[in-house]
């Protein structure tokens, strides 16, 4: 199993480290984050450790911040972490159901009982929580966030660092801008 540092560590974070434990691809190293969380994961620091942890071999990273008010928070981690070398897996909890037409970008998690249909793509550094679906044809844009239980409907467009909230449903051959939040339990016709 191949080491991975977790960047970032809250409730999000507890999500991405069940799916990696799950899937037994790879070994959580430990995480950074601004303070310790006292959780069973080892804290190693602040992410002014992570060019010291590259440079011993750690070269796969996660970002476990979840979107929330930081797209652009990890829109800046993720160029940092590339700057140094780290490469991003995807990684996707085994109750997914993912299409093997579908196109997932690095560093990309896809949480349980998500769906990723036939066609549909998908940028990196994206979060495609729990429940969510996305049928076939989408395009999701980086960074984007579709969260817990939303539902995006065939040939959908989402734009770059948008959020699609929690049970919200967005009527097929629709178009979500960057950066735009759609709010929980809202239907966009």
């Amino acid at each position: 199993m191949e080491d991975i540092v977790l960047v970032g560590f809250g409730g999000h974070g507890k999500s991405v480290a069940d799916a990696i434990e799950s899937g037994h691809k790879y070994k959580i190293y430990g995480y950074t984050d601004l303070q310790d969380n006292h959780n069973e994961y080892r804290y190693i620091g602040t992410d002014d450790v992570l060019e010291e942890l590259f440079s011993k071999g750690i070269t796969r990273a996660f970002l476990c911040v979840g979107y929330l008010g930081k797209g652009k928070l990890r829109e800046n981690l993720d160029g940092k972490l590339r700057a140094l070398g780290f490469t991003f897996p995807i990684i996707i909890d085994p109750t997914a159901v993912i299409s093997k037409k579908a196109k997932i970008g690095d560093g990309t998690f896809v949480g349980k009982n998500a769906v990723v249909n036939s066609e549909a793509i998908i940028g990196k550094q994206c979060i495609i929580n729990t429940g969510a679906i996305v049928e076939h044809e989408c395009k999701i844009d980086d960074f984007t966030h579709v969260a817990v239980g939303a539902v995006l409907c065939g040939q959908v467009v989402v734009g770059k660092a948008a959020l699609i909230g929690a049970n919200a449903t967005v009527i097929q051959c629709r178009e979500v801008k960057d950066r735009e939040i759609i709010p929980a339990g809202v239907v966009v016709r």
